[in-house]
């Protein structure tokens, strides 16, 4: 039979075994979340890219912000905010959800009032622009950050 010591030091190891594992698994998921967050991100900003090249013509720098998502109770929109050719007024790409923006592609939410004038773009739909003549830069800026 154990005697009383080693009965705790036993208890205590198989407790610190499980805490040592519970933290681990925690920590990878986190990292996990967090990487799936990212990369859904990216995928937004670049999915933006592609339709603002091919739906308007003159656009040479972008900087893309970081993406906007509903809330849990579903207010504001599933957008990411443009800054296009250094034009401080910006332009907000995305859909009512992520669903939709995933099923039926963005679109254009609005514009600043001066947009189309500032920066120098002119609506004129072309899909066979590619984005490998742009500076892109991807960010995680929000609306009023891009504007600075």
């Amino acid at each position: 039979m154990m005697n009383k010591r080693k009965k705790g030091w036993l208890i205590f190891t198989i407790l610190m075994i499980l805490l040592v594992g519970g933290i681990a698994v925690r920590y990878v998921t986190v990292k996990q979340s967090q990487a799936n967050v990212a990369n859904e991100q990216r995928e937004a900003q670049e999915k933006v890219a592609k339709y603002l090249v091919h739906h308007y013509r003159g656009i040479k720098t972008m900087e893309i912000g970081r993406l906007y998502k509903p809330n849990s109770v579903g207010g504001g929109d599933y957008y990411v905010p443009v800054k296009i050719n250094n034009c401080n007024d910006l332009v907000f790409v995305g859909a009512d959800n992520k669903r939709s923006f995933d099923d039926n592609g963005p679109e254009i939410d609005s514009y600043d009032p001066d947009f189309l004038d500032k920066s120098g773009v002119i609506e004129d739909l072309d899909n066979s622009r590619t984005l490998s003549n742009l500076k892109i830069k991807y960010t995680e800026k929000s609306n009023d950050e891009l504007r600075e």
